[in-house]
């Protein structure tokens, strides 16, 4: 897109500086520059972003710690003397923990390992090693049960991203008919410019004959004077027409973020083709491609997702857990042991080799088996039963708001519509204006030449043709305009724009 608007703008951009727009142009550089747009677009990417961090409560997670303890720890047992215990320990653990959209959570490859060197007699291993592996799976039975439970992040976030989508396209919609219509203002802004400089150019022109009949003695003085008069209301009205071109122009320019310097030319005319619409296959159509009824209902998918999970969520809490421990054990004899009797016990010939202790835990010499279960349940439970009537409330509300936008939407389609029928109605009746007040100058013209009629008439006429045509100008502009906001309340806006949204 960036490429094609910096090209658009090397074709339109004369050695003037002139920028030549057309309609068509006018979309293409807001579509590109108008902020309303950007931000919506950097929402999406947010919404997309989300997504991404919802899924991410079902990684797995890595944990691994370590730690060191140098200690002395006083003890009153008879059987060490010096009232003392010196301990050096060291603890390398690691495992991986994480829940599945299930319900199921586990705790794998739970792996400890300690070496311990002590003088405490009461160890007959010193310096031991003791390692530890351990599997647990756990399965939730009723609260947090199920996929469609455990994803609830997930699809809110997924509906929200769609709902983001439809935000952008909501916004470029809106975008394109504030185009439009600000740039059907500039074109009619410019024609009446022209019709006010045309009405000063007939004016100074019947200064100038009434001059020449006054100086001959066919007019009254008085002529010349109200001649000027006309003419002092012309140069009025150009300058008010001047300003009110420069101040269109300047939205435009605001809409399409260009600079307010920049020169600008429309080439487009607008449309006096009269186009019919059905209103009730108009609304039928906005119901399907409006994006505020998408927008509505994707809201009412997220409320019934938060309210099955709020239903849930009111469930006791009951989970079965299973675990399975393997052992290991080896080491050196401490030369400090307490030997009871004359002969000491050997220690067993399988943990007096440090490595004895993995050959141990991968053999499962030692294993652990457990069954756990868990219930648990406030005795209110007043949480989950606000959370779930605050969740039922937000669906019938998302339900209201949906028949509130169909009603928005309807209202749109009709006025749009009965505007197109006065636009239609107006450009007729301004046309025949137009046309008798052409008349009625010429008469009044021919009168003045015989020296039947005044010059008061003759200005007369002038002012009401220029009123005239000026209400032909703005019952054009209001057609086009019309036409525009049909398209945008029907929520077709886009497509008959040629404007397709990427994903």
């Amino acid at each position: 897109m960036n490429g094609i608007i910096f090209l658009v703008f090397l074709s339109l951009v004369g050695a003037d500086q002139t920028l030549n727009l057309s309609l068509q142009d006018a979309i293409k550089i807001a579509l590109e520059n108008n902020r309303d747009i950007q931000i919506q677009k950097e929402n999406v990417k947010i919404a997309r972003g989300n997504i991404l961090t919802q899924e991410g409560i079902f990684d797995p997670v890595l944990n691994l710690n370590s730690s060191y303890v140098d200690a002395k720890n006083p003890t009153t047992s008879s059987l060490i003397p010096s009232g003392a215990i010196k301990t050096k320990q060291f603890l390398l653990g690691s495992n991986v923990t994480g829940t599945l959209p299930t319900g199921t959570f586990y705790n794998i490859f739970d792996f400890l390992l300690t070496r311990t060197t002590t003088n405490s007699p009461l160890e007959s291993l010193s310096p031991n090693l003791s390692t530890s592996l351990s599997f647990s799976v756990g399965q939730n039975l009723l609260r947090n049960f199920g996929y469609g439970v455990n994803e609830t992040p997930i699809i809110i976030a997924k509906t929200s991203s769609e709902i983001s989508v439809k935000e952008v396209e909501r916004t470029i919609a809106d975008t394109l008919l504030n185009v439009e219509t600000a740039y059907w203002n500039v074109v009619g802004a410019r024609m009446n410019l022209e019709v006010a400089r045309a009405a000063l150019e007939v004016s100074k022109t019947l200064e100038s004959q009434n001059e020449i009949q006054v100086e001959v003695g066919t007019l009254a003085p008085v002529a010349v004077t109200q001649a000027k008069a006309q003419v002092a209301r012309d140069e009025v009205n150009v300058i008010l027409a001047e300003n009110t071109l420069k101040a269109d122009e300047d939205n435009l320019k605001n809409i399409l973020a260009i600079p307010i310097t920049q020169n600008i030319v429309l080439t487009d005319e607008p449309t006096t083709v009269i186009k019919s619409f059905n209103e009730n296959e108009a609304f039928k159509e906005a119901l399907e491609k409006r994006p505020e009824m998408a927008e509505a209902r994707l809201n009412i998918e997220n409320s019934e997702t938060q309210k099955r999970f709020a239903s849930n969520q009111r469930l006791p809490n009951l989970s079965v857990q299973g675990i399975v421990t393997l052992q290991g054990l080896g080491g050196s004899e401490n030369p400090n042991r307490i030997i009871f009797g004359g002969t000491p016990e050997p220690i067993p010939e399988q943990f007096t080799n440090s490595l004895n202790s993995f050959s141990q835990l991968f053999g499962a010499d030692f294993p652990v088996w457990e069954v756990l279960g868990v219930f648990s349940f406030p005795l209110f439970n007043r949480t989950a039963r606000g959370n779930y009537i605050q969740a039922s409330a937000a669906v019938d509300r998302s339900v209201i708001a949906l028949k509130q936008t169909e009603e928005s939407v309807e209202l749109d389609v009709s006025n749009a519509i009965r505007q197109v029928q006065n636009s239609i109605r107006g450009m007729d009746a301004a046309k025949v204006s137009v046309q008798l007040n052409e008349e009625l100058l010429r008469q009044q013209n021919e009168r003045l030449k015989v020296g039947v009629g005044t010059t008061l008439d003759v200005t007369q006429a002038q002012r009401d043709l220029v009123t005239a045509r000026t209400e032909y100008i703005l019952a054009i502009v209001s057609y086009n305009i019309a036409l525009a906001q049909v398209e945008h309340a029907k929520g077709t806006i886009l497509e008959a724009r040629n404007v397709k949204i990427k994903e």
